[in-house]
């Protein structure tokens, strides 16, 4: 291993043993609070500086076309702007170590770049491009978002309601950074965990997990700040803010470790669209509606627990009458595929008849009742292969097709009409008996042996052998009824083409 690789492994240890040095020494002792806020914000710091870097270096590995190296770029400068609000910080806790914004960290200067860096990382998260997502889809992506951010808007005032109830000397200043951080951060992490679950991130899993996580624990140490600091412990703010930040900086070095892009692609054409998120975002919130009832009664958190809990029921209905739209066109769309392979399944393609398949289920259908009289025509139609070889497939699909059309012609609308493949056809006539059937295919053998017209001008003739057959004796087998037309005939065709002889089965 060579000596810059050593170096490079040493980077997630490093920020790992700050993290835990750090955390020990913010809870074990308060004394020196003033160095440990410095210490915690200085730390914080590099390590937003850091994740910069890494996320910049990473990008540089990509195609400069690729989308990947876009998603990147953004994140180095997300992270740069991190960096700004958090040497800020660092300016604020020398100057003012035991102030609220130090202790915190709801800086005016951190505040700003904390929502400039993660709604602009955000905003390239959800422009993204997504295979194969529909506008409709992108619309339920968004009310999933709406969800979480009013969940955690809810949270966020509930919290800063309680906190300026119990500590008044909170001003409202500090009350609308404490609400603002924890919504942007659960948003990023929102975004980023459900781009990272679509399978065509632009990331691995060390940002896909860590990064979403590391969001996560930022927004509750600025959500739970207020009151942390009011029971005397700072130091719990300190080693969380520590904490996600060396996840973040250890996520965009792995990245960059890697050599940059992602391997994950998506292994199915279309993700479903259902999602439980908002459910959970709906339960969350009517918890914390429970929660202030047994509480606080009628008091302003109950009031932003239902406000919270109203909204979040609305956005989860539209959703739903959205999806409930989509089921409907899927429905018909099922629907639709299923008439068509239907029709695929018992149609002949070129002439528009049953085939084969559809013409047994029939005639089995109708053979299945003892008291009704059938019939079936077994045509073959003679000197076909002479069109073939004269003029062209072409031309012998439209003698078929002719053919087909004359079938038709010479039956009634409860017959059936099938071409059971190459230039054989079949017809099923219903309450028939032998002098009907004979006088059927007298007139089909007749509409054959008119010329068929061709596309070029050509005429071709054709004529038709036709062989008949009724069940008789209480036969009801259709098998052996089409192999008695079938003799019936070859019998036509030895006496000469062109001709009609009637079996009995």
């Amino acid at each position: 291993m060579s000596p810059r690789q050593r170096a490079g492994k040493a980077v997630p240890a490093t920020a790992a043993a700050v993290a835990v040095v750090l955390a020990g020494w913010f809870n074990l002792t308060t004394a020196g609070l003033r160095l440990q806020v410095v210490c915690c914000w200085l730390a914080v710091a590099v390590f937003a500086s850091s994740m910069s870097y890494f996320a910049f270096r990473a990008s540089r590995q990509m195609d400069p076309s690729d989308q990947q190296r876009r998603f990147w770029s953004a994140l180095a400068i997300a992270a740069a702007v991190f960096g700004i609000g958090e040497w800020a910080q660092v300016v604020t806790a020398i100057v003012s170590p035991l102030s609220l914004p130090a202790l915190t960290g709801t800086g005016p200067v951190r505040t700003t770049a904390l929502g400039v860096g993660c709604l602009g990382l955000t905003l390239v998260v959800l422009s993204y491009p997504i295979p194969h997502r529909s506008t409709r889809e992108r619309v339920c992506y968004l009310l999933d978002l709406a969800t979480v951010v009013i969940a955690a808007a809810t949270y966020g005032v509930y919290w800063s309601v309680t906190s300026a109830s119990d500590q008044q000397s909170i001003m409202a200043d500090d009350l609308a950074t404490v609400i603002a951080g924890p919504v942007v951060a659960i948003m990023t992490a929102f975004t980023v965990g459900r781009l990272y679950l679509s399978k065509v991130a632009p990331f691995s899993w060390p940002l896909g997990v860590l990064g979403p996580f590391a969001a996560i624990v930022e927004a509750m140490a600025r959500a739970l700040g207020p009151n942390l600091v009011s029971a005397g412990h700072p130091g719990v703010i300190f080693s969380m803010t520590v904490l996600s930040h060396a996840l973040l900086m250890t996520a965009a070095w792995a990245q960059y470790r890697s050599g940059g892009g992602s391997k994950r692609r998506r292994d199915d054409s279309r993700k479903r669209s259902f999602s439980m998120l908002p459910y959970g975002a709906l339960w969350l919130t009517f918890t914390l509606l429970v929660v202030s009832l047994v509480l606080k009664d009628s008091s302003p958190c109950t009031w932003t627990a239902v406000a919270g809990l109203a909204a979040i029921t609305g956005v989860v209905v539209a959703r739903q009458l959205i999806s409930f739209v989509s089921n409907e066109e899927l429905l018909v769309e099922r629907d639709a595929l299923a008439a068509r392979l239907h029709t695929m399944a018992f149609t002949d393609n070129l002439t528009g008849l049953a085939n084969r398949a559809q013409f047994l289920d029939r005639l089995d259908d109708a053979l299945g009742d003892r008291d009704a009289q059938v019939g079936v025509l077994l045509i073959d139609l003679d000197d076909f292969k002479p069109v073939n070889d004269t003029h062209g497939h072409a031309a012998g699909d439209a003698v078929l097709v002719q053919s087909a059309e004359r079938l038709r012609g010479c039956v009634g609308p409860d017959d059936v009409v099938a071409r059971l493949g190459g230039d054989e056809f079949a017809v099923l006539l219903a309450r028939c008996g032998a002098d009907d059937l004979a006088a059927v295919a007298d007139r089909v053998v007749q509409a054959l042996d008119q010329p068929c017209p061709l596309a070029s001008g050509a005429e071709a003739r054709v004529r038709a052998s036709v062989g008949g057959a009724v069940p008789l004796d209480g036969s009801r087998d259709p098998l052996a009824l089409l192999h008695t037309a079938d003799q019936a005939m070859y019998q036509a065709k030895c006496a000469g083409k062109g001709a009609f002889r009637l079996a009995a089965a």
